[in-house]
């Protein structure tokens, strides 16, 4: 079933795709490694949170561009203060009642995408203007 997803390209652009997490996997990473996941945002108590994806071999500079772009969006959501390099997606996470299951992936919510789609200008307009 295809959700939306947030996808960050090397180069900082955004565009939320509405495709299957298969599809937007094989975007995420050309080479075809497996993704890594983190938590940008907890989700918890029933409500959704954030999950970002990262190429598995996304830590090698060698490998793919650093991505200072999609490292502010990260860090302004309150994910880890870690450098991306290569390619980001964000998807939604969806709290499990029970704690022997982890949350579960899913699409971007309207909030979500107007959140991150406003983020994302905002590190974009600052990256622009630090190097005027």
């Amino acid at each position: 079933m295809a959700s939306i997803f947030a996808f960050f390209d090397s180069g900082g652009e955004m565009e939320f795709l509405e495709a299957t997490p298969d599809q937007v996997f094989a975007a995420l990473d050309p080479r075809h490694a497996d993704p890594l996941a983190f938590t940008v945002q907890r989700c918890s108590w029933g409500g959704d949170g954030l999950e970002g994806h990262i190429s598995n071999t996304a830590r090698f500079v060698g490998t793919y561009p650093p991505n200072p772009v999609a490292t502010g969006v990260v860090t302004a959501l309150g994910g880890p203060q870690e450098y991306i390099f290569g390619n980001l997606v964000i998807c939604g996470s969806r709290w499990s009642p029970t704690e022997d299951e982890p949350p579960s992936m899913c699409g971007l919510s309207q909030a979500q995408q107007d959140l991150i789609g406003d983020v994302h200008t905002a590190v974009r307009e600052e990256a622009a203007s630090t190097q005027r």
